[in-house]
Parts: C-alpha cells; sequence; structure tokens
C-alpha cells in the first residue's frame, strides 16, 4: 500500500516534497470546484475524487499523459454530475410539492448548463491560464498572502497578477455569456 501511495506521489512530481505541495494544491482546488459547484460537502467529495483517481492509479499511470492535475479535475466534474443528479433525484422523490414543477426541473438544468458552460470555457484557456485562476480562487476570495504566494510561483509583482487574472476572468465571462445565451437560448 505504502509503495502504491509512493508511485502516486512520483507521478505527481519525482521530488517528493513537490509532490506533497502538489497533492495539496490539488485537493484545494477540487474542494473550490465542488464549492462553486454549490456542493454539500466539498471537501468529501475532493477526497473521493482522490480515492477514485488513486484506485485506478496503475491504470491511469500507463495510459495517461499529461498533467495530473488535469485528470482529477476531469473525475471531479463526473463527480459533482453524479452527485447533482442524485440531489436532484432526491428532491423529486422526498418533497414534490414542496417545489413547482417548473423549479424542480428548470433550476437543475439551468445550473447544469451553467457548470458546462464554465468547464467549456476553462478548456479553452491555456493550461497555464486555467491552472493560475483556479489556483487563484482555491480558498474563495485570495487573502493578501495567498496572492503574494501566487505572485512569487509566477515570478510577477502582485499588480501584475491581478491583472493577469483580471484578464482571464474577463474572457471567461464573455465566454460564459456566449455559452449560456446558446445554451440557454436566450
Amino acid at each position: 500500500m505504502e509503495d502504491n501511495f509512493d508511485a502516486f506521489l512520483t507521478w505527481l512530481d519525482p521530488d517528493r516534497e513537490k509532490a506533497g505541495q502538489k497533492y495539496e494544491e490539488i485537493r484545494h482546488s477540487l474542494i473550490a470546484i465542488f464549492e462553486w459547484r454549490g456542493a454539500y460537502d466539498p471537501e468529501d467529495l475532493a477526497d473521493e475524487t482522490i480515492n477514485r483517481v488513486s484506485s485506478k492509479f496503475s491504470e491511469i499511470v500507463t495510459e495517461y499523459k499529461g498533467n495530473p492535475a488535469l485528470y482529477f479535475y476531469g473525475v471531479a466534474k463526473r463527480l459533482a454530475f453524479e452527485v447533482s443528479r442524485r440531489q436532484q433525484t432526491r428532491v423529486e422523490l422526498e418533497n414534490p410539492e414542496q417545489l413547482p414543477a417548473a423549479d424542480v426541473s428548470d433550476q437543475p438544468d439551468e445550473q447544469e448548463a451553467i457548470h458546462e458552460c464554465l468547464d467549456k470555457c476553462l478548456a479553452q484557456l491555456s493550461t497555464a491560464d486555467r491552472e493560475l485562476i483556479l489556483l487563484y480562487y482555491q480558498h474563495g476570495q485570495p487573502n493578501i498572502s495567498h496572492r503574494q504566494d501566487l505572485a512569487r510561483r509566477y515570478r510577477l509583482v502582485p499588480n501584475a497578477l491581478r491583472q493577469k487574472v483580471h484578464r482571464i476572468r474577463k474572457t471567461l465571462h464573455t465566454c460564459l455569456n456566449k455559452c449560456l445565451g446558446k445554451a440557454l437560448g436566450a
């Protein structure tokens, strides 16, 4: 079991300390993803995502090429969809009279359209921009020390980091508006 965990960390980064940092960054980003999606317990879902990836690690390591974090995000997207469907079914079965029929069917569809559009727009960003925006907001609203750490990591002055994040957000906002206009028929 320990050998498997060591191999798992090596997959994240050959340097054990950097692998531990990447593991924590991935976990925090997963928590942020589930928070953005309005999940009830984002930390448990982040752990479930990590467990799913680690349980299939021997298959993944031979087949998957690329940034391991992106693989985790793909698994998280599927898990969020599963949880959303389970919650929707639970609301429909437990409290059908509590919500009007339109709210039960339209609201989850609208939320799902928003999440699908966000996923598409994030996928259109460069890998570096996608990673930066996810790291920037991994703890919700970033605090000063978090921004300073990111600025050092990306070798930017803090103001340049804020400007770069602002440009990425503007790109995402434009993309989301276009995508949602098509998805919701507006």
